[in-house]
């Protein structure tokens, strides 16, 4: 995954939950961001999906608990390519 990528991995995840990028580090976690809801997951993972061309499993999606994990959970799919 290049830079890039995480680029647009930030931007998305912080225009769907509506955090300011300068906030955003590896640790948010899905349960310390009360925006961060599962409706807003859902939201994340179809954004991610339609921007790369992807389709993530289940337990991919199940695993996105914090924004680290989203990095390197997306990074696999975009290595395939």
């Amino acid at each position: 995954m290049n830079a890039d990528d995480v680029s647009i991995i930030s931007d998305i995840f912080c225009a769907v939950v509506g955090l300011e990028p300068a906030k955003l580090s590896d640790e948010v976690a899905y349960n310390s961001l009360e925006a961060w809801d599962s409706l807003k997951h859902l939201e994340l993972v179809g954004a991610f999906e339609d921007r790369f061309g992807i389709e993530l499993d289940t337990d991919d999606i199940i695993a996105m608990e914090n924004f680290g994990k989203i990095k390197a959970i997306l990074g696999k799919y975009l290595n395939k390519n």
